[in-house]
């Protein structure tokens, strides 16, 4: 499946049309998407009388991933995917602006890795100005 969860996506039909969301769940089995704030529906729980309270919730129900598109991070536009080899990996691309389309977490992850890096070769530089000073 092209849709990840975390990833931006704009509806394309129903009552929705147009508005855009951030994907919550995703099953691949189904071909089903659960977007953020899209495809609300009311949901009557009837209480009993101890210890749940009679109430009107509002839910997202799932839209099969058809029928959503999604939105480039880098361009903004609702866009198709595509998938690019880089090395031992495959990467997810826009195919209006051709740039890569990474989710927030990933972004997270290689900034992480990137000050770890940067600590280890702090801390081996120090220890090597120590034994240089000796």
């Amino acid at each position: 499946m092209k849709i990840k969860k975390g990833d931006t996506v704009k509806m394309l039909y129903g009552k929705d049309r147009g508005r855009q969301g951030a994907v919550v769940a995703v099953d691949t089995k189904k071909g089903r998407v659960v977007v953020e704030g899209l495809n609300m529906y009311k949901k009557h729980i009837k209480g009993d009388g101890r210890t749940r309270v009679s109430e009107i919730i509002n839910i997202s129900k799932s839209v099969p991933v058809s029928k959503v598109m999604l939105v480039c991070p880098e361009c903004g536009k609702a866009t198709r995917v595509g998938y690019k080899g880089e090395g031992d990996k495959k990467v997810r691309i826009c195919k209006k602006c051709g740039k890569a389309v990474e989710l927030k977490e990933e972004k997270k992850e290689e900034k992480k890795e990137t000050k770890k890096e940067d600590d280890k070769k702090k801390s081996t530089s120090k220890s090597k100005s120590k034994k240089s000073k000796k």
